[in-house]
Formats: structure tokens, sequence, C-alpha cells
């Protein structure tokens, strides 16, 4: 094991970590670009496929295992935040929508009639009267953060994309029983999971499956773990602008936006904008004035991606934080693509249902965020190749990995790269030693606990022993959302992994 001088890692730790300001800037003259992800054209490009025939041939390697992080499809605002002095929402019922029997126990396939839930008063403050008083108006709903109906077709483009880039290309086509997935424990990630997996795998959409997951409190991939110094880093929607700060620096915008609105302007409202922009005002009603076609329109997105950019890539401790944020969930990707490397009885194929937030972190925590906010339905794709034995020859068995966000190969300055084809690098070396560290959790709790992890923690080796794996992804079995889409669908819950908690049967009535 050695040690490399502090200047040194400082230096790989920046050019891992550091994001290219024209890069920022680009994104900053279309801010927001593509997030309302219009099927099928937006899935399609989501998803570039694997190396062509011919380099794999050239290279003597083969596709053996894929994973896809994705983002859900198009939700209803994600938190109450009064965007407007007058918020109008456009209450209607969604297509897809949460139905719950349950099992009595008492004999073994007994089973109630299903229960439609139906959303009521999910926003308070739009009420007109005791707004956020708990008044009951009987207003029914989407309901805050669940799937609007545009999610139907932006997950069934992407189903569609993925089966073809990647079904034919891996060793044997995925299938339910071979496939490993995992879903954070919100409704809208976990129905997008539902959606996607039953229109990749059609013929046996009838099957009970379960998929991983965890508690939404404490939960990585929903950046809900136990890590204090990173707390207050987690979510976009908890990010607060100082007023002062947008006086000061945009004072022209500040005027208008308030004489418009009738609000102090916000980073996270970028969410009303573009709630109201991507369902055309089917979800909410835009002021006058801030129509998606008006300056103060784009003006304010533009400002608000710029505070974000700042918020989550301001200076190397923000960057720290952010690999603190992401490590748990990229320790997990680099568990099972070491797996699919040794092509033992891992899944060669796996989904994971995450957030926006979580996508931009991980990009952020690698160095390789371009400013860009994720979109609906946005990918991340870990393709991991093996080389073929040549006959007569001791080399062989070597593996590779390729990251993909979106359709664009992203390359990894820390990573050993293969000879002839960039992007493609060791699966040994996938991760930058500021993330491989915390493979050590109890590195990773001093590093969550300290006051101050850029002082309180040394410069980051180039090379260290690791003997400590991260622990297994999920133990638990989840609720699966079954929606209305004519489909029939089971799946059991229990809420802690040996406890005696109900199970609970999750089916939709016939269309």
């Amino acid at each position: 094991m050695t040690n490399c001088a502090p200047s040194l890692a400082l230096a790989l730790l920046l050019h891992a970590t550091a994001s290219p300001p024209a890069a920022f800037q680009e994104a900053l003259l279309q801010p927001y670009a593509g997030y309302c992800a219009h099927p099928p054209l937006a899935q399609q490009g989501a998803i570039a496929g694997p190396l062509a025939d011919e380099v794999l041939s050239r290279a003597h390697i083969h596709l053996v295992g894929v994973q896809v992080v994705f983002r859900h499809g198009a939700r209803d605002l994600s938190s109450d935040r009064a965007c407007f002095a007058t918020m109008e929402a456009v209450f209607r019922n969604c297509s897809v929508q949460q139905l719950v029997s349950f099992e009595t126990g008492e004999k073994e396939k007994e089973e109630t009639p299903a229960l439609l839930r139906k959303m009521m008063d999910a926003y308070p403050s739009m009420e007109e009267n005791m707004p956020g008083s708990g008044y009951i108006s009987q207003a029914v709903g989407c309901g805050k953060g669940v799937l609007l109906n545009d999610a139907i077709p932006q997950t069934i483009a992407l189903a569609h994309s993925i089966e073809q880039k990647y079904f034919r290309s891996l060793p044997s086509a995925p299938s339910l029983d071979t496939i490993r997935m995992y879903s954070t424990g919100k409704e809208r990630t976990q129905a997008t999971l539902f959606l996607l997996q039953k229109h990749l795998f059609r013929d046996e959409s009838a099957k009970a499956r379960s998929f991983y997951s965890r508690p939404v409190s404490s939960d990585p991939w929903d950046l809900n773990q136990h890590c204090p110094r990173v707390g207050h880093m987690r979510h976009a929607r908890h990010f607060q602008t100082d007023p002062q700060i947008i006086e000061r620096r945009f004072p022209s915008f500040a005027r208008r936006w308030r004489d418009v609105a009738g609000t102090e302007f916000q980073a996270s409202f970028k969410d009303c904008l573009l709630v109201a922009q991507c369902s055309g005002q089917q979800a909410l009603l835009l002021p006058e004035g801030l129509q998606p076609n008006s300056e103060l329109f784009k003006e304010a997105l533009t400002i608000s991606l710029e505070l974000f950019q700042e918020h989550f890539s301001k200076d190397d401790a923000t960057v720290e934080q952010m690999q603190l944020l992401a490590a748990p969930a990229l320790l997990e990707l680099d568990q099972l693509l070491q797996h699919q490397a040794d092509e033992t009885d891992s899944a060669a194929f796996a989904l994971w249902a995450t957030h926006d937030t979580t996508i931009l972190v991980m990009l952020v925590a690698l160095g390789l965020w371009d400013g860009q906010w994720p979109p609906y339905t946005d990918t991340l794709v870990l393709e991991v190749y093996k080389e073929l034995k040549q006959q007569g020859s001791q080399r062989g068995g070597r593996a590779f990995v390729r990251l993909l966000h979106g359709s664009t190969v992203l390359h990894l300055p820390w990573c050993k790269v293969h000879e002839t084809i960039p992007g493609l690098c060791s699966v040994e070396s996938f991760l930058p030693p500021a993330i491989e560290r915390f493979r050590d959790m109890k590195a990773y709790r001093r590093a969550c606990n300290a006051s101050n992890l850029f002082s309180a923690t040394p410069a980051f080796p180039v090379e260290q022993s690791v003997t400590c794996g991260l622990p297994s992804a999920g133990v638990l079995m989840f609720s699966v959302l079954s929606f209305v889409a004519g489909c029939q669908f089971k799946a059991w819950q229990r809420s802690r992994p040996d406890s005696e908690a109900d199970y609970v049967v999750l089916s939709p009535q016939p269309p």
C-alpha cells in the first residue's frame, strides 16, 4: 500500500471532480433542455446501445452485463410549494393509480377486493379557504410527486429502447427470472419500474416478482442515508435561496418576478415552471406573464439552473459532500458490476429506479456533471465487457466497463483505459480513490460525522488496501405498486426482513 503526497492527491481529486466551466455555460444557454423527455425520441436518445459488433470482434471482447439507472417519468409537483401568489392546479385523475388488497393469512390464497386510492387535498397551499390548514375541499387529483399520464408513453418508449439496444447483445436474453431490480420507496419510482418491467417482459407480465428497496428514510438511492455531514445538501427541493442574494445578483429579474408571480423567487420554483410546461398546463396553470414562451419564464429557468450548479459543485468541499452522498449507491453499482465481470450467478441485467437529484449527485461525485439537469427517464448505463480467451494465448479474461449518460460516453480520467477503445476501462478501477476508500464503512462513518470534511480527512491515496465490502443491496421484500394499465400483477411486502408483519398483495382491478 502506498500513499501519495498531499499535493499530488489533491491534484488528482481536482482532476476527477472539477466541473468544466464551458459545459456549465453551454447548459445555461438552454437550461433544463430536453427535460420533458417527449417520447419516443427522448428515450431512444437516452439509450445508445453497446459497442458495435466489428469493434467487439477486433478487440476480442463481448458484452456480459448491463445496469440501467433511470429517473422516473413525468410527475406532479414534488412539494407543496407556493411558487406563485395564486396557484391554480388542474385537479384530475391520473391513469396510473395505486390499488391495494390484503391477504389475511387465514387461508393460503384468500384475498379481499382491491381498493383504489384517490388523492384528496394534495396541495393545501392551493386551497382558497384556509390554505394549509387541513381544510377538506373534496378536490381529487394526482397528488404530490405522483406520476402523470405522460409517464406511461415515456416509460414504454424507454422499455422498447432498452430491449432493442441490449437484449440481443447479451449472452442470453434477460427474463424476470434473471433480472435484478431496485427502486426507491417513492411511489413514482416504483410505478416507473413496474411499467418498465411490464413492457420489457410482456410475455411474463403475469408472473409475480419481487424487487429490492429500502425504507425511504434510510435509502441511499434517495440520498437519505445517515450522514450528518451532508444532510442539508440532499435534495433540490430543500434548497432555499436567500432572497437578498437574488435581489443583489439579479435585481431586474427579482422585481419583474415579484410583479408577475407575487412571490420571492427560489431556485426550486423551477419545479412549478417545468411541471406546467411539460404537462401543457394540464397539471398546473402558469400566471399571465410567465407562459413558457415568455422571456421571464426562460430567465427564471436560467437563473434557477445557475444557482443549482453552484449549490451542487461550487467548490472542492461541496464536491466532497456530493461524494459522501453518492458513495453508497455507487458502491452498490460497483459491487454488481464486479459480479457481472466474474460471470457469477448475479444478474447480467439490472434496473435501478431513482431520482434526478441522485443521478446528478452521482455525476458530480465522479466529476462528470455537464451542468444540465437530468430530464424525465434520464439514464446512466454501465456496460460490462469480458475479454475472450484466444486459442494458444495466455492472455484473456480481463473485464472492462463503459459508463454512459444518455447517449454520451463518459471518460473516467482515473480509470485504467483499454488499449484501443476510448471510454472503456478496467472494472477494477471503475470508482475513483475518493469513492473507493468508502468501502471501509468506518471511514465513511468518520467522514459523515466530521465537522469539516475537507480538513478532517487526509489526502486521498492513489492506492489503498480494501477489506470491507458494502452490504448487499436490500434484504427486504417490497411493495410493488400495481396500476390501471390492463395487466395483472401481484407482489408481497413486509416491513422488516424477519418481522411478523402482514403481507400486502397489490393487484389491479380489471380495466
